[in-house]
């Protein structure tokens, strides 16, 4: 959801102009004409990279976001999201799940690169709130296999992300002009893990939002369409 408010101030100062036909004097009154504009949208995004994943992978994911303009050029932006990761490579012999929410809290920065272009860059702090669940089995040559579950809840984990986006508004559909609610681009996301949880056995292997734990700087890349959907 984006919020702008803007104001335009036109100002004519008073002058005095004298004709050369005539020479008379003609006075200009300053004038000021004032519009004010408010506009609230929302904004609905489709990450077509995520996808085409859901089709190959059992994982589950699914977030929002809400985006509130402050100044001309600085958003705050809050993003909340929800993920089942069940990675087939976590364990050997073993069934894995992670599953739980996350949030981000943060800034973007505006650049304005050409008309319908934008650069934005921002910063997040990042937190995650979830359960894991591995089902194993250990082989044995001489007796039957030995199987067994292990159950942990309400894990915690903290990281921090440097976000660069570019977007791009779409005006025309081939050659057709169109209202102005598409825009397309990607997100580059650079993760950066702080604290989570850690164990002697069964390590902590996936984390919802953030990806697996042996990556401390995690890179992230979304390319995503948005629509506008204008209120008032």
């Amino acid at each position: 959801m984006n919020q702008v408010i803007a104001q335009d101030s036109v100002s004519v100062e008073e002058e005095i102009e004298e004709t050369e036909e005539t020479g008379e004097v003609e006075e200009v009154e300053e004038v000021e004409n004032t519009e004010t504009a408010q506009k609230l949208s929302i904004g609905i995004a489709f990450d077509y990279l995520k996808l085409h994943t859901l089709l190959i992978d059992e994982s589950e994911k699914w977030e929002g976001a809400v985006n509130f303009r402050i100044l001309d050029k600085v958003s705050v932006i809050g993003e909340y999201g929800i993920a089942e990761l069940t990675p087939e490579e976590a364990y050997k012999n073993s069934e894995y799940t992670s599953e739980g929410n996350y949030f981000r809290i943060g800034l973007d920065y505006h650049f304005t690169v050409i008309p319908n272009n934008f650069l934005f860059l921002g910063i997040r702090y990042a937190q995650s709130s979830f359960n894991e669940n591995i089902v194993y089995e250990i082989g044995n040559p001489v007796f039957e296999n030995d199987r067994g579950e292990i159950s942990r809840n309400n894990l915690n984990t903290t990281w921090y992300e440097f976000v660069l986006t570019s977007e791009k508004k779409v005006r025309k559909i081939r050659k057709m002009d169109i209202p102005d609610i598409l825009s397309i681009g990607f997100k580059f996301r650079l993760k950066s893990l702080q604290e989570y949880d850690t164990f002697n056995d069964f390590e902590v292997k996936n984390i919802p939002g953030y990806g697996r734990t042996n990556i401390k700087l995690n890179p992230e890349f979304n390319l995503y369409v948005k629509f506008r959907i204008p209120v008032f």
